[in-house]
């Protein structure tokens, strides 16, 4: 009994962060969504909404390892709150803009605002609950954080078309604020801090920085993260619209299956990986595949909808080879080291979210004829989205060929005797 009751409050802060992590999701996906939208009302042109899209993930990356290091020094709850109502004033701005530069501000504020999600849950089940209970209290956050990538696609557009953007969006901000307020009003003392290794954290930074395997691990590994956050994430629905012809609800529905595979794919490729004993051989038998499926859709037009959609769903589960580079990350450090190392692994990671964006939007953009619809809105030609989402698999390739060559350097290492020790920080 006295256990349940210990445990009440702090289930509560992680159902909470669980649904805060779920509700970033939704606004990191309603850019993509609201594409057409958004160029209308500013009046600009693809490149420049891929501005837009990638600003979510400069800010994201950029408050990775300050927000750690927060959560870490200073109370829980008061940093938690902050990042939270940063991500609900971002929202309010960016549903708010007259000014293009007031909306990248809000969007950036989303990004930065949202990194809090999954490092708060992370924080709580690490200080909260028995060691026996963390993979499952962080599979079973993940798996909330992508029913809210579900839910940020289909209903979000029901909800954007019956009620408006503005309605849509400031709701959204008060809900963030609710939760947020709810956080910070929950008193838990289990949530430790810690405010007396500043220096310590620093230095363990730029160790880790400094680090060129680790730098590498987050590079080869931001040149596969293309098919979710760049595909995925903002282009999938109007490639859908344009290449394969689909009403708004088939290719919000068909770009939902890409999360819905990701609910079922870290579990399935941690397990794979565990009875081939080898994480590498994995991420690039996934990488590998993601290739196959991007040739098949890019060079396939006539797919029918149950076609596309299951590749899409099989493209979820590939894309969560991510679990499998923390893993190997964690291995390559001491135990003190994992939280911060995976922390830039991940930045690196989002960082590349911001690129493929960039790239993609210019992409589409460099040969178009100049055709507008009757809204004014750019039309562009199936050529254009292939050439420009043909990166992704390019890109993917890159970093599957880096993976390989620097898991046989690791292999001639042992082979040679000289085990490389742990990067401590």
């Amino acid at each position: 009994m006295n256990t349940a009751l210990s445990l009440k409050k702090p289930f509560l802060l992680w159902s909470l962060a669980s649904m805060f992590f779920a509700f970033q999701f939704i606004l990191r996906l309603s850019t993509g969504i609201l594409r057409e939208e958004i160029m209308q009302k500013f009046a600009i042109d693809t490149i420049a909404f891929g501005t837009v899209a990638g600003y979510y993930y400069l800010g994201y990356a950029g408050m990775q390892i300050p927000i750690g290091i927060m959560l870490d020094k200073f109370n829980f709850r008061i940093v938690t709150f902050i990042s939270i109502l940063v991500t609900s004033l971002g929202t309010l701005t960016f549903v708010a803009s007259e000014n293009f530069n007031y909306l990248l501000i809000g969007r950036f504020m989303i990004g930065a605002g949202s990194a809090v999600g999954f490092l708060s849950v992370a924080k709580i089940t690490r200080s909260c609950f028995p060691a026996k209970y963390h993979s499952v209290m962080l599979g079973l956050s993940f798996t909330f954080g992508l029913i809210g990538a579900v839910f940020a696609i289909t209903p979000m557009k029901l909800l954007f078309t019956y009620f408006g953007y503005n309605v849509t969006f400031n709701s959204l901000a008060s809900i963030g604020f609710i939760i947020g307020l709810m956080i910070l009003l929950i008193k838990n003392d289990d949530v430790s801090s810690n405010s007396t290794t500043t220096l310590d954290s620093e230095l363990s930074i730029l160790k880790l920085l400094l680090n060129p395997t680790i730098l590498l691990i987050g590079i080869f590994g931001g040149l596969m993260v293309g098919a979710l956050e760049g595909f995925a994430d903002v282009w999938a629905i109007p490639f859908f619209k344009q290449i394969y012809q689909m009403n708004d609800m088939d290719s919000n529905l068909a770009t939902s299956f890409v999360y819905i595979g990701m609910c079922l794919g870290g579990p399935i490729l941690a397990l794979i990986a565990n009875l081939v004993k080898s994480s590498d051989a994995i991420i690039t038998i996934t990488g590998l595949l993601t290739i196959v499926i991007f040739i098949i859709l890019l060079y396939c037009p006539s797919l029918n909808f149950f076609t596309s959609s299951s590749l899409m769903f099989l493209l979820g589960i590939f894309c969560c080879y991510q679990v499998l580079i923390f893993t190997i990350v964690s291995n390559l450090v001491t135990e003190k080291s994992i939280g911060l190392a995976v922390a830039i692994v991940n930045c690196i990671n989002m960082s590349f979210g911001h690129f493929f964006h960039k790239i993609m939007s210019y992409l589409i953009s460099y040969n178009w004829d100049g055709l507008l619809s009757e809204s004014g809105t750019p039309i562009y030609s199936h050529y254009d989205f292939i050439v420009a989402i043909s990166i992704v698999p390019i890109c993917c390739l890159i970093g599957i060929i880096g993976f390989c060559c620097l898991s046989k350097k690791s292999n001639k290492i042992s082979i040679k005797g000289f085990v490389e020790e742990p990067v401590s920080a």
